[in-house]
C-alpha cells in the first residue's frame, strides 16, 4: 500500500480504529446508564475527533475514509443490529468532509461541517423511528402532547416550533463539537504510557464473528423484497390479514438466523413494545372518548408492534448477510482491497488502543484533554502500521475464476516483464485437457520452461486427492525446490494458490519462508472467492487486487515498475 493514496489509508486506518475505539468504550457507557441522547453524544465525540485529526493530518479525504472504517468494523461486531450504526457514522464522514473540502480546512468549514452531521444524528433518529413504527407513532406523540396540555392546563408551543427547538438544540450540538474539535487538536496531550505492547498489535479481525452462517446472495434479496410487502401489508391490509401473511416469514427469521435474534431476548425490548401498545391504545383518539380502551388504538398498536418486529428481525438477518464473503468478493473487484488492509490494520491495534484511551467519565467531563489524548496516540499507531507495510513485501495477486484466463493473464505479464529486462523466477500451472474436458495441470519452472505433471484426474495410489485432482508428490516437490531457491533480485510468481494452501498444504510451507525472508515483489494467482481467504491466511498488508475481469497485464507491469499503486 505505497504511493500517497496508500498513505491516505494508513491515515485512515488510524483514524478510524481510534474513532471504533471511543464508540464501544463510550457507548457501551452511556446505552448502559441509558443516557439520553447517548446516540448524539457519541455523534458529538467523533465528529470533534475528526476535526482534531484535521490539526494534524492535512490529507483530502481522510474523513470519509475513517468514517467507512470505523462504519465497517461496527459492522463485524457481534451484534445483531448494524445496518443503523453503520448508516450514521458514515453519513456524518461524508457530511462533515463535504463541508471542509467546500469551505476549506478552517473554522468555518469545521463548524458547517460539524452542525450538518449532527443534524444528520438527528434526522437518522427521527426516520429509524418513522421506520420502526411508522408514522402512526407521530400522531401518537402529538395526541400525548395535546393532552399533557390539557392536563396542564398550559398552552405551550405548537410541534412544528417543539421542532424548531429541537434543531436549534442539535446545531448548539453542532457548535460544541467544532470547539472541542479545534481545541482537542491545538491542545495535543500526550498520555501516560502512549506506547502500544508488541502483545496488542497482534490481534487479527475476525469476519466471522456470527459463527458459521451459510450465507445466500437470493435470501439478502428476498429478505429486502419482504419488507419492502410486509410493510405495505401492515400499513393496507387488516389485521388479521397481516398477521397471517407475515407470521411464517418471521418464524423461518427466527429458525434460520438464531444466534442474530439475540435482541429479541431481551427484555427491554419487549418492555418497549408494550409501551407502545399501551400508549396507542390510550392517546391514539387523543383521550376524547372517555374510555381508556380503544379499539381502533389497540388495532394501530398491534400493527406498529408487528412493524417493529418485521422491521428489527429483517434487519437483523441482512446484516447476517451483508457479511456474505461474495459481498466483500465483490468489493475486492471494485478496487477496494486497500480498504481491506486499513481493516485488517485497524483491528490489529483495536485491544491496545482500546486500554490505552480516556476512561468513559473523563470524555465527558474533560472532553478536550480526552480527545487530544486521543489524537496523539495517532502517531504511535501510524508509525507501527508503517513498519509492518514496510516489513513485507508487495504481493499482486491476480484474481479471477476457474477457466476465466487467469494463465494467459500470468503468461502475458511474465513476458512483459522479461522485455523490461526484469529477472522473474517461481512456478505456474498450465492446464491440460482432453476433448475439452480439464484433465489435470502441468508445474513449469518459469526461469527454465522445465515442466511436470503437477496433478491430473487419473493419479497413482500414493497420490493425494484434493477435489477432483490427484496430486502428484513429484510434482509438489518439483514446486518447493524451485520455491526455496529463488533470489532475491527477481519478481517471484506463485501459481496457483489455493485450497490445499488454506490447508497448510501444497505450497504452504514454502510461502511462509518466503514472506519471511524475501524482500522483492511477487505475483500470485488466486481463485476470485479465495482471494479473501488467501490474503487472512498469510496476513499479507502490503496487497494489491488484480481482477482480470477489470484490468490488463500491462496495467499490472506499470505498477511493479512504478512501485506505486494508484487503483483508488
Amino acid at each position: 500500500m505505497t504511493g500517497k493514496s496508500g498513505e491516505v489509508w494508513l491515515k485512515a486506518a488510524t483514524a478510524g480504529s481510534l474513532w471504533a475505539s471511543v464508540e464501544i468504550v463510550l457507548g457501551s457507557f452511556l446505552h448502559n446508564l441509558r443516557v439520553p441522547f447517548a446516540g448524539t453524544i457519541l455523534a458529538v465525540m467523533g465528529i470533534s475527533l475528526m476535526i482534531g485529526f484535521q490539526y494534524k493530518w492535512k490529507e483530502k479525504g481522510l474523513i470519509w475514509r475513517a468514517g467507512f472504517i470505523c462504519a465497517i468494523m461496527k459492522s463485524l461486531s457481534p451484534s445483531a443490529i448494524i445496518l443503523g450504526p453503520m448508516i450514521g457514522i458514515l453519513t456524518e464522514a461524508v457530511l462533515l468532509d463535504a463541508f471542509i473540502r467546500f469551505l476549506g480546512r478552517n473554522p468555518a468549514g469545521y463548524l458547517f461541517g460539524s452542525i450538518a452531521a449532527v443534524l444528520s444524528a438527528l434526522v437518522h433518529k427521527v426516520v429509524t423511528i418513522i421506520i420502526l413504527y411508522g408514522f402512526n407513532i407521530v400522531t401518537i406523540l402529538e395526541n400525548m402532547y395535546h393532552y399533557a396540555e390539557k392536563q396542564l392546563k398550559i398552552k405551550g408551543p405548537d410541534p412544528v416550533t417543539l421542532i424548531i427547538y429541537l434543531i436549534i438544540l442539535y446545531i448548539a450540538f453542532g457548535i460544541f463539537a467544532t470547539l472541542i474539535g479545534i481545541l482537542a487538536g491545538k491542545r495535543l496531550a500526550k498520555p501516560s504510557g502512549f506506547s502500544l505492547k508488541k502483545s496488542e498489535k497482534s490481534v487479527e479481525p475476525d469476519f466471522s464473528v456470527m459463527g458459521n452462517e451459510k450465507y445466500s446472495m437470493g435470501l439478502l434479496v428476498l429478505h429486502l423484497i419482504v419488507l419492502i410487502t410486509g410493510l405495505y401489508l401492515i400499513n393496507k391490509a387488516k389485521l388479521a390479514i397481516s398477521v397471517f401473511a407475515i407470521a411464517p416469514y418471521i418464524a423461518f427469521l427466527i429458525f434460520k438466523y438464531k444466534r442474530a435474534m439475540r435482541r429479541l431476548a431481551k427484555p427491554l425490548f419487549w418492555m418497549q413494545l408494550i409501551v407502545i401498545l399501551v400508549v396507542a391504545v390510550i392517546f391514539w383518539n387523543e383521550y376524547s372518548t372517555g374510555s381508556i380502551f380503544q379499539s381502533e388504538g389497540f388495532v394501530i398498536g398491534i400493527k406498529m408492534i408487528l412493524r417493529a418486529l418485521m422491521v428489527v428481525m429483517v434487519f437483523s438477518a441482512v446484516s447476517v448477510e451483508l457479511r456474505n464473503p461474495v459481498v466483500k468478493t465483490i468489493l475486492f473487484r471494485r478496487g477496494f482491497s486497500r480498504l481491506y488492509t486499513s481493516l485488517s490494520l485497524a483491528f490489529s491495534v483495536l485491544p491496545g488502543v482500546m486500554k490505552r484511551i480516556s476512561k468513559p467519565g473523563i470524555m465527558i467531563l474533560n472532553p478536550v484533554k480526552a480527545l487530544s489524548q486521543i489524537i496523539f496516540l495517532s502517531e504511535s499507531i501510524y508509525n507501527n502500521f508503517r513498519e509492518q507495510m514496510g516489513q513485507q513485501q508487495p504481493v499482486y495477486i491476480i484474481a479471477g475464476d476457474q477457466r476465466e484466463g487467469k494463465t494467459i493473464f500470468l503468461k502475458d505479464s511474465i513476458s512483459l516483464l522479461k522485455e523490461e529486462g526484469i529477472e522473474v523466477e517461481g512456478i505456474m500451472a498450465e492446464g491440460m485437457d482432453e476433448f475439452g474436458k480439464r484433465t489435470g495441470f502441468e508445474l513449469v519452472n518459469v526461469s527454465t520452461g522445465k515442466k511436470i505433471l503437477l496433478c491430473s484426474i487419473h493419479g497413482e495410489k500414493n497420490w493425494v486427492k484434493t477435489g477432483k485432482y490427484f496430486f502428484n508428490p513429484g510434482g509438489l516437490e518439483f514446486g518447493k525446490k524451485i520455491l526455496s531457491g529463488i533470489s532475491s533480485s527477481s519478481v517471484l510468481v506463485i501459481d496457483e494458490i489455493g485450497p490445499l494452501e488454506l490447508s497448510d498444504r501444497g505450497w504452504a510451507g514454502p510461502i511462509q519462508n518466503i514472506l519471511a525472508r524475501y524482500d522483492n515483489k511477487m505475483i500470485w494467482v488466486v481463485r476470485r472467492n479465495l482471494t479473501e481467504k488467501i490474503i487472512q491466511k498469510f496476513d499479507l498488508k502490503n496487497v494489491t487486487i488484480i481482477d482480470i475481469a477489470r484490468y490488463k497485464p500491462a496495467e499490472l507491469i506499470n505498477w511493479i515498475i512504478g512501485g506505486s499503486n494508484n487503483r483508488i
